[in-house]
């Protein structure tokens, strides 16, 4: 597991401080109108790579007749989907339509394509649909912060230098950097396997 370094004090938690220390630990004067693109492309890695429990948001869908729905806003992953309190399950798309093609009633399954939600049977009237999903965290740049980055703000400063290495062609830098990153990613997958177990709020799940 790679070593996790301190990398700041208690001021270190905003979008414009993590653009300073980015540039400083990059010791590069020519890279100061490409570090939002590497706070972005490190948004995305951190999207892709963590599903905290402070990330879930409950919201109900409303479903029409013979209609799919629109994924909730910032949709990454459901944690749970249900009609009237009975979980509905997945099924592939190709799958589903098949079973239930030309059929309509109170839906049962679910599957996803593209943007939407698709449900069998083809629901036969307008359903409320329950669901609890992980959602995007709000780019800093929109934001200037949020509660990831003042709890962990050295899981950005790792991944945008990653991203920054990447683009100056360093890929040992790269590496290191993204070892960084990736050794933080398990050390808090531990911290909340003994956080879920003692009633904590934090799940992390590492790729």
């Amino acid at each position: 597991m790679a070593i996790i370094i301190d990398t700041g004090n208690s001021g270190d938690r905003s979008y414009s401080q993590l653009s300073t220390q980015i540039a400083k630990w990059m010791n590069r004067g020519d890279l100061a109108t490409f570090i939002p693109d590497f706070v972005t492309n490190a948004e995305a890695r951190i999207a892709t790579d963590l599903r905290l429990r402070r990330m879930i948001v409950r919201t109900t869908l409303a479903v029409s007749i013979d209609s799919a729905a629109p994924l909730p806003e910032g949709w990454l992953e459901f944690e749970t989907i249900a009609l009237d309190g009975d979980d509905l399950d997945f099924m592939p798309m190709r799958q589903l339509t098949g079973r239930f093609r030309g059929c309509s009633g109170v839906p049962a399954c679910y599957s996803i394509e593209g943007e939407q939600i698709f449900f069998g049977p083809s629901p036969d009237g307008a359903y409320s649909v329950d669901v609890s999903y992980y959602k995007q965290l709000e780019s800093l740049a929109s934001s200037g912060t949020n509660w990831l980055l003042t709890a962990k703000p050295n899981l950005y400063l790792y991944a945008a230098l990653a991203e920054a290495s990447l683009f100056v062609k360093k890929p040992d830098d790269a590496n290191y950097w993204g070892g960084l990153y990736s050794g933080l990613v398990e050390a808090l997958q531990v911290e909340d396997d003994a956080a879920t177990s003692s009633g904590g709020a934090l799940r992390v799940r590492a790729k």
